[in-house]
């Protein structure tokens, strides 16, 4: 008698944080958006499933410089992060920009340094990139949880500017206050255009496999036209593609 014998083998899983920053990153239907799907897609390409854990931005720092998940997206590089972390292949680039009242700047503002914000006060949210530099340019910071109460704030003439990326500041305009949407204005010059990445832990088991597996899968992704399928998708200007 002959008896066969089948070998299930369990998929690997990593787990990597994020919060809501749509459309890069949304906790809805288990962890979508651009850039969560990028990546998802990416580790598929070697049959590695990817669990979304979501938390505040500075909780994700905490739980990857631990090693607890793989990493947390998206994330800017910036020297202060890479003493402690390491970074994917770019993922997508972020347009931020200055969003302001315009009952209260009607002739619009004009900047060169970060100086020139002091005296006005500035939205800024806990772990943002954003927050060194604010510091050092001695600005006056109101410190918030999220980019919508930044909004909202702006529109109550609460703070003067916040920086958001110019994609999500307007969906979340449009979502949340469409009927305030018209007295908030975008300045001309953008506070950066930059490049999102995964921030990797360097103690989480594995992690230089599963970089490489990352990076692969993001080259394998462009290759065959999917990563540009997936911008589509979501309305992603063909700008914001990292080539």
């Amino acid at each position: 008698m002959i008896f066969s014998i089948s070998v299930v083998t369990a998929q690997e899983t990593i787990l990597i944080m994020s919060d809501d920053y749509e459309p890069y990153t949304s906790s809805k239907k288990n962890g979508s958006g651009v850039i969560l799907d990028i990546v998802r897609k990416a580790f598929a390409t070697h049959d590695i499933i990817v669990k979304y854990k979501f938390a505040p931005w500075k909780r994700c720092e905490k739980i990857v410089k631990a090693g607890d998940a793989f990493g947390a997206i998206p994330y800017f590089k910036t020297q202060e992060r890479l003493r402690n972390f390491n970074f994917s292949d770019p993922i997508i680039y972020s347009f931020n920009t200055f969003f302001y009242n315009k009952e209260k700047f009607p002739n619009g503002f004009t900047w060169e340094t970060l100086e020139d914000f002091q005296g006005y006060h500035m939205g800024g949210i806990l772990g943002y990139w954003y927050m060194s530099a604010f510091e050092r340019a001695g600005l006056t910071v109101d410190k918030v949880r999220s980019d919508k109460q930044s909004l909202g704030m702006l529109i109550a003439q609460r703070i003067d500017f916040t920086v958001i990326d110019k994609l999500t500041g307007l969906q979340l305009l449009q979502k949340y206050f469409p009927d305030d949407k018209q007295v908030i204005g975008v300045l001309d010059k953008p506070e950066s255009f930059i490049k999102f990445y995964v921030m990797i832990s360097r103690t989480y088991p594995e992690t230089a496999k599963y970089t490489d597996y990352l990076n692969h899968g993001l080259e394998h992704l462009k290759a065959s036209g999917e990563y540009y399928r997936i911008l589509e998708q979501y309305q992603i200007p063909a700008s914001f593609a990292v080539p």
